[in-house]
């Protein structure tokens, strides 16, 4: 296993990749085409609105955005589609819930495809999305709390009695936390059903409150309600830092649960050149940068995180093979994992 640093920026060892069809840049013609429609309409996640604002500025498109959590964007694009209105243009996708809506995607490859195309190596060959960012699994901790040279990074500190009732986590069968349980059965516990479910028994023990919303989760962090925020992602104190300028990061190395973020321009797009030039600009090296100021791990090998990012991850080894089985397991057992795990914690 590699660093994931080293992973992040390095070239793809996989095979060729096709690039027929795929533009070499965001042309004249698409950026003529793009202005004449004049509009777009995203239903993503809110890390992408600093993007989508600049975008707006530089093209003068304008972007209506909706600006959501996965369970949201789920159901508007399903509920849309379904009912036949075709009024979205581009939406974001994980390798978790909503991978299910791929059939509504279409296929389309960014100029500057090549420098991000390595991060779908482990996804479905069919899947026509184009990665943005990658999440790294990890807690947010107060720093007044808990010294950054003392923050936990191994999953085996969660479970010590110096931090019973000073935990509190995402519900576990929500976002993140749902991923995490899933993944760490085939990573961190080698598929082993006896050691899974008797360390996230011991976890729980040490957990005094479940919160099923993000936000609230890293405030109660931020005011010094408890200690840690599990299961985290490497945003979080950029993005609620501002609030809450004592809010860190830290990943475990057992090895990292991963998976990346993504974006789909559907089928349907009503704008379909702003759509592919929305995209273009997302890849481009200017988008990425501005992903990357937002303190996340963009896809593009060539950029490189902030510093303290890049600090936090330095020789962190990750599951190579986790968006794979993320997305395996939630498409075709993802009601069985739920019980599974709502049993586990009643």
């Amino acid at each position: 296993m590699r660093s994931l640093i080293v992973r992040t920026l390095a070239f793809s060892l996989g095979a060729a990749l096709c690039f027929s069809g795929m533009a070499l840049a965001s042309s004249a013609d698409l950026v003529a085409a793009a202005k004449k429609e004049g509009k777009l309409r995203v239903i993503i996640f809110s890390s992408y609105k600093k993007a989508a604002q600049t975008f707006e500025k530089k093209y003068g498109i304008r972007v209506e955005g909706t600006y959501v959590g996965a369970p949201d964007i789920l159901r508007k694009v399903s509920q849309e589609t379904q009912a036949g209105i075709h009024a979205i243009d581009v939406f974001a996708t994980s390798p978790g819930p909503l991978s299910g809506l791929n059939h509504w995607t279409q296929p389309y490859k960014p100029a500057g495809y090549e420098r991000v195309a390595h991060v779908m190596e482990p996804l479905p060959k069919e899947w026509n999305q184009i990665p943005l960012f990658n999440h790294v699994v990890g807690a947010s901790y107060n720093k007044s709390l808990v010294p950054p040279d003392k923050a936990p990074r191994s999953i085996q500190e969660l479970i010590k009695p110096e931090y019973k009732g000073k935990i509190i986590s995402r519900t576990p069968w929500l976002g993140s936390n749902y991923l995490v349980h899933i993944a760490s059965f085939y990573s961190w516990f080698g598929e082993n059903e006896e050691k899974w479910a008797d360390y996230w028994t011991k976890f729980k023990a040490n957990v005094a409150r479940y919160e099923p919303k993000w936000g609230q989760l890293h405030a109660a962090v931020g005011l010094k309600e408890f200690s840690l925020g599990i299961f985290t992602l490497p945003y979080t104190p950029y993005t609620f830092g501002r609030s809450y300028p004592d809010l860190g990061y830290s990943t475990f190395r057992e090895p990292a649960i991963w998976w990346p973020n993504m974006a789909a321009i559907h089928k349907n797009a009503p704008h379909p050149n702003a759509a592919k030039l929305f995209v273009d600009f997302l890849v481009s090296t200017e988008g990425q940068n501005i992903f990357r100021d937002e303190g996340l791990l963009v896809a593009d090998k060539t950029v490189e995180p902030l510093d303290a990012l890049k600090k936090e991850l330095t020789g962190v080894k990750f599951f190579d093979p986790s968006p794979q089985i993320i997305a395996r397991e939630v498409s075709q057992n993802g009601d069985k994992w739920k019980a599974r795990i709502q049993k586990l914690y009643q």
